[in-house]
């Protein structure tokens, strides 16, 4: 039977290297796990588990460190882990079917990443809410699936490139090998950290991208991973266009560089250019949903309803059930008249995520439009319970306004206030709704009137 051994690079993961080498040490024969400049008692809990260690001084290059810890492997096939992830617990039953095929130099494997919020989007795909399989995950709402080759068989020729982001899949594809689908998945929990170490990295990881786009500066996929870099973790528009121009003057038909440029591009409120952008993207799956998502913001944006309607019912349909997705189509067809239809969405999408701004907003705005104040006004108020804002309360206060509901409008404002005892804005909208409710009350209007008489 061929054999299967674990390869590793570590820095600092005492918290977590326990639970990786626990999922894997009866899968694998052999364990080596390369030290990059540990301080705490990562390597003591990896000889726990028969572990190989080596030492190898952090040289900024991802690859460098991997293909180091590659060297001292000795049987038919490599697994590679980060510690902060661990096999499912079905992989022992499903991986000796991988290791026969002779002509499969690799295995691409699916990865869940965790996320601690419902919605969020990475590389090219939108999250998917979390079926709760690993207990570990159990404060995830949901995780983002990515893939690449985490098996492969050991030979000198395939070796990692790639300061960071690093892959083997060009030099098993160079062998002439197959590269096919693994039959199990990886668990990760690397995002499901604290805000300070993600900003830790996020810095860390900037200084290698910059650095790959200097090492390879022909290289359209490093740059497209600088530009996305540069928007997701700093929110820098521009740089991230600039990144993104330069990989299509690289490579014209990148579908990736397409594709974030005009994701940009709708967050610049550039949406004509959006949609021209968008148009580089043709590729068809995964991604789909995220393109599909993005071409119905600009056309949103551009006034064509109808074209915005369809291409959020294609992201619909390749993403399953997404609250967000819904609440824009909701809109975009209460906008087209289809007041009933859209309402009932709208409606859905707040129920099955109430603690979302934007689907809370839309809802609102949705029965506005639709002459429904009176929900609209019960929809703010709702919101003002999940997420507290002086404007929140401003605006739910000002739809009782409008429907002359004055003591609903001065307890709203009374309640705003007690958050937000500060709030000059609360204080002056109060007293205005409680003069207005007096001047509505018919005993203030008599005794005004009889004031007005006696003088």
């Amino acid at each position: 039977m061929p054999t299967v051994g674990l390869s590793m690079i570590v820095k600092n993961a005492a918290d977590t290297i326990r639970p990786c080498l626990e999922s894997a040490h009866k899968v694998v024969s052999q364990i080596v796990v390369a030290d990059t400049g540990c301080t705490d008692n990562t390597c003591d809990i990896a000889r726990e588990f028969g572990a190989t260690m080596l030492r190898v001084p952090w040289q900024n290059n991802f690859a460098d460190a991997r293909n180091a810890a590659l060297a001292p492997m000795t049987t038919d096939w490599v697994l590679v882990l980060d510690a902060d992830e661990e096999l499912d617990h079905d992989t022992a039953r499903n991986i000796p079917a991988l290791l026969t095929a002779t002509d499969v130099g690799g295995y691409v494997t699916p990865i869940r990443n965790y996320m601690l919020s419902k919605f969020n989007r990475g590389w090219d795909r939108l999250g998917v809410p979390n079926d709760y399989r690993h207990p570990r995950a159990k404060n995830a709402p949901s995780y983002i699936a990515h893939e690449n080759c985490r098996i492969f068989r050991r030979r000198p020729e395939i070796y990692f490139t790639g300061r960071i982001h690093e892959l083997v899949e060009p030099q098993v594809i160079a062998l002439g090998l197959k590269l096919q689908i693994a039959n199990f998945f990886i668990h990760h929990f690397g995002q499901l950290v604290g805000q300070e170490a993600r900003e830790k990295k996020n810095a860390f990881y900037l200084d290698l991208l910059r650095a790959k786009t200097q090492e390879k500066p022909d290289d359209p996929a490093a740059w497209t991973q600088l530009g996305l870099h540069e928007f997701e973790c700093f929110n820098r528009a521009e740089e991230a266009l600039r990144c993104f121009d330069r990989a299509l003057t690289l490579q014209p038909a990148s579908p990736e560089a397409w594709l974030f440029k005009g994701m940009v591009l709708v967050k610049l409120e550039r949406y004509q250019e959006a949609l021209n952008a968008l148009e580089g993207d043709t590729r068809k799956g995964s991604s789909s949903a995220l393109r599909e998502d993005l071409r119905g913001d600009s056309l949103y944006g551009v006034g064509r309803y109808k074209e915005a309607r369809m291409a959020y019912h294609r992201a619909m349909k390749c993403s399953g059930k997404n609250p967000l997705l819904e609440s824009k189509l909701g809109y975009t067809e209460v906008k087209l008249g289809q007041k009933n239809t859209g309402l009932a969405r709208l409606r859905h999408a707040a129920r099955l995520a109430p603690d979302l701004h934007p689907n809370n907003d839309r809802l609102m705005k949705g029965c506005i439009i639709a002459g429904r104040l009176e929900e609209a006004a019960e929809v703010a108020e709702r919101f003002t319970h999940i997420m507290g804002h002086p404007k929140l309360f401003l605006r739910a206060a000002s739809l009782r306004a409008q429907l002359k509901q004055w003591s609903q409008a001065e307890d709203t404002l009374s309640r705003g206030l007690q958050l937000f005892p500060e709030s000059s804005e609360l204080r002056v909208a109060q007293a205005e709704a409680a003069s207005k409710r007096l001047e509505s009350d018919p005993q203030f209007s008599v005794a005004r009137e009889n004031s007005g008489q006696s003088m």
